[in-house]
């Protein structure tokens, strides 16, 4: 198994950098920034996530809701002049989202994170923000439990397992307990690194076959405990999903 060519293409571009399920659409003005419209995952709060960043080179990120975002990209793939903010367009958006080609109500083919009505949370990741955000998310709700079943890697757990002589629910435990011990570190980097995407503060490498590597930059890594995200592909019954291999 090999990190996809088409994921280190698009960590080598900082303005196409993808959060969530949704892929960034530019918007350019003919004077004036650059400004590009991201859609907002839902469990991404403003807090972690911000409404607007301004990069170095003066371009404007603006996050938009999933459902006016998909409206905006339909509206300007149809050659629809359509803007966030102008008439109509919040009802438009949710029509758009709402209601699928045969009328019936549309769903996110993938969702990151998932809660039923009893509150079981079910995450996965295509890519390596929505490891960091699940991550993050994991922390603040101190869903240790499910953050190593459903995001660790399985080869971190097996070792895990290995190194507590078999006992999978005691390397469970110490983990519990490790995240329980950095919460507050962690959960600094994690939010860091949810809007450092944007930016140019974060570093992103390949370090192995199937192996990547989240860094802060050496301007702001000295504020932070921990400064690296590790990252692994995994092959599973449903693909490829991007996993948590360490955090440092």
């Amino acid at each position: 198994m090999t990190l996809p060519a088409a994921h280190l293409r698009t960590f080598a571009a900082r303005a196409t950098v993808v959060f969530g399920a949704c892929t960034a659409f530019a918007a350019l003005t003919a004077c004036g920034p650059r400004i590009e419209y991201r859609a907002r995952p839902g469990f991404a709060t403003s807090a972690e996530l911000p409404d607007e960043v301004v990069l170095d080179d003066g371009t404007i990120i603006r996050y938009l809701p999933v459902n006016e975002f998909l409206a905006m990209k339909r509206a300007r793939e149809r050659g629809e002049v359509w803007e966030p903010g102008s008439s109509g367009s919040n009802s438009s958006a949710q029509s758009a989202a709402d209601e699928s080609a045969d009328g019936e109500a549309a769903r996110p083919s993938f969702l990151p994170w998932e809660e039923d009505a009893e509150g079981r949370v079910r995450m996965q990741a295509k890519l390596p923000e929505q490891v960091v955000a699940n991550a993050m998310r994991a922390f603040r709700e101190e869903r240790y439990g499910e953050l190593w079943e459903q995001m660790v890697s399985r080869s971190v757990r097996e070792r895990a397992t290995r190194e507590a002589e078999g006992d999978a629910d005691a390397a469970r435990a110490q983990f519990a307990e490790w995240c329980g011990r950095g919460r507050e570190d962690v959960m600094k980097l994690l939010n860091r690194m949810s809007f450092g995407f944007s930016t140019n503060a974060v570093i992103m490498r390949k370090s192995g076959p199937a192996l990547m590597q989240l860094e802060l930059t050496p301007q702001i890594a000295g504020d932070f405990r921990y400064r690296i995200v590790e990252i692994a592909y995994e092959e599973t019954p449903a693909g490829q999903r991007v996993t948590l291999a360490g955090i440092r």
